[in-house]
Parts: C-alpha cells; sequence; structure tokens
C-alpha cells in the first residue's frame, strides 16, 4: 500500500514546489490533504518542507534553500540567513522572512518571508553544497549586525571565530567592504570586541556588559580544585571574584536537572574551597545590567574580607 509521502517526488533537500508536485499529478485539493496529514509543510508561496521543521531555526534553513531554488542564481543567501543556515547562532534576529542579496541589480524588496537587498559592489558570492549562491559567511555576519542589531553579529562571530568558521581579519574586511551602510559603526565596534574564548550567546552577552562598565576580565580561566581542574566563564581581573553564566538548556531535561544541579553545587563548592568568590548569572541578570552590576560589586566587596586565592600564593 502506498503511503502519502512516497507520492512525493524525492527531495534530496526536503524542499519540494507546487510544479513538481504538480508534474506528479498531486493537485491542489491533495496538496492540502497532505498539508493537513502534516505529510508536507508550508514554508512560502509555492514551496513545501517534505518533512517537520524541528523549530523556527531549521524552518528558516528550509524556506531558505526553497527561496535559493526559486530565484535560481539571481541572488546570494545571506544576513542572518546565511548565518543560521552556517549552524551560528544569534539572539533576537527576526527568521520570518529569508535574507538574500541581489546579484546583478541595486533594488531592494520586501516580501512576507523574503527580504531582497541589493548587489554590494566588489562582493564575491560562493556556491555552498545543499544551498547554491552565498555571500562569504564574514559578510553575512557583518549584514547580521545591520540587520538584527550589533550583539546579533557579535554573537554569530565569537561562535564563527572559536570554530575556525573565520577569522578576524575576514570580519575586518567584511567591515571594510561595507562602508557606508547605516548601523555599520556599531557592528564595527561589537565586532573589534569579538573573542571565541565565549562559548555562547550568553558569554557573549555578558563580556560586552563588562567591557561596557570598564571591567577588565578574562574568560575561560583554568581552576585547580580538589575535584581537579576546572574551567570557570569569567574571572574578574584583580579580584578573587568569577562569573558563570547559567543557560537554562541544562537544567530543563527532567531526567537530568537533579544531577546537573547536584554536580554545579560541588563545583562551586570546590571553587569556593579554593578561595574564589562565585557569581552566577542569568539571561534575565543581563536584562537588568544595574541590579546585576551592584551584586558584582558587592561579591567584590566580600572578596576582599576573606582569605582569597591571590593572597595565599
Amino acid at each position: 500500500m502506498t503511503t502519502p509521502d512516497q507520492l512525493l517526488p524525492y527531495a534530496a533537500d526536503d524542499v519540494v514546489s507546487a510544479a513538481q508536485l504538480a508534474a506528479r499529478g498531486i493537485d491542489s485539493h491533495e496538496v492540502r490533504r497532505l498539508l493537513g496529514a502534516r505529510v508536507l509543510h508550508r514554508l512560502c508561496t509555492g514551496w513545501y518542507a517534505t518533512r517537520t521543521p524541528a523549530g523556527d531555526t531549521d524552518r528558516h534553513v528550509l524556506r531558505s534553500r526553497a527561496v535559493l531554488r526559486h530565484l535560481d542564481g539571481r541572488a546570494a543567501l545571506s544576513h542572518q540567513s546565511r548565518v543560521v543556515a552556517a549552524g551560528l547562532p544569534v539572539w533576537r534576529a527576526d527568521l520570518g522572512a529569508v535574507h538574500v542579496t541581489r546579484i546583478r541589480d541595486r533594488v531592494t524588496r520586501r516580501r512576507p518571508h523574503l527580504v531582497s537587498h541589493s548587489q554590494v559592489p566588489g562582493l564575491t558570492i560562493t556556491s555552498h553544497p545543499g544551498l547554491g549562491c552565498v555571500v562569504p559567511l564574514a559578510v553575512a555576519i557583518v549584514q547580521t549586525g545591520l540587520t538584527a542589531g550589533a550583539m546579533d553579529a557579535a554573537i554569530a562571530a565569537d561562535a564563527a571565530v572559536r570554530t575556525e568558521c573565520v577569522t578576524r581579519e575576514e570580519l575586518q574586511s567584511a567591515v571594510e567592504l561595507l562602508t557606508g551602510h547605516p548601523g555599520l559603526r556599531r557592528t564595527a565596534a561589537a565586532l573589534g570586541r569579538c573573542d571565541g574564548r565565549h562559548e555562547s550567546a550568553g558569554e557573549t552577552r555578558l563580556a560586552h556588559l563588562m567591557a561596557d562598565l570598564g571591567v577588565a576580565v578574562t574568560p575561560q580561566l583554568k581552576i585547580t580544585t580538589r575535584l581537579g581542574t576546572r574551567r570557570v566563564d569569567f574571572r574578574i581581573d584583580g579580584t578573587s571574584v568569577l562569573l558563570e553564566f547559567d543557560g537554562k538548556v541544562k537544567y530543563t531535561d527532567p531526567q537530568r536537572a537533579g544531577n546537573v544541579l547536584w554536580q554545579e553545587k560541588r563545583r562551586q563548592d570546590a571553587l569556593e574551597d579554593e578561595g574564589w568568590t562565585v557569581v552566577r548569572v542569568t539571561w534575565a541578570d543581563l536584562d537588568d545590567p544595574a541590579a546585576l552590576w551592584a551584586r558584582i560589586r558587592a561579591a567584590i566587596a566580600r572578596s576582599r574580607g576573606r582569605r582569597g586565592p591571590i593572597e595565599r600564593r
């Protein structure tokens, strides 16, 4: 017996067009039935996914594939669309619309699921297996700062440098290529703080907050404890205060949460036994910098009243 998904044309990239479906004899009535059965998933006008998207980011990548196939070489994937397709993180970037950069014309167009940006003089377009035409990743990171904000660019840049997808020199060249674009100065300033030692979006945001406050920190410090060597997110230079960023992901799995909390407590106890003062920082803390800075100042004051690792050496 033929199952609904066996009616579909083969799609190596998990994306099919209405024209492909029609060529297989699947009319609009059948398409609606397959959508209701969740065999097909609408991406944009005339294009569908043949599997269930794993989330907003995955849906965006599938939609990007559909858009590039539809444009057929007239534009290259760019901005945050190129960034997330490369597996890099973003923060507040809008993933509702696919962003592309035109290859031959200088017209900007906006549609519900597509933002088509003007051609960039001097931009080299490359080909990516499974996607098609794309802008260089360093350029896309800078473009992301122009559309989504400097912090999104900084978060993507830290991850790209850490995984050796781009270099700081390539980011600087991309900034120079896009000279004159609105918002570039803020993005360039954020990228000037790029540090591949930041291992998450939260760590990047925390590092930038500390820099804004004029507080020097050292990322990924290794500390010897009774449990062995432990690596901490940040040390505030010249103090015995450590900053640890806590994302929520590791605490939300019911099967792991209890053990994770216990291991984190043991780890913090071991650090404090060595004379360190630990300040834990959450996403919510980053949204209230004044309150977080007050907590950090209080921790620095407390640490000066106790015998810390600096004084013991």
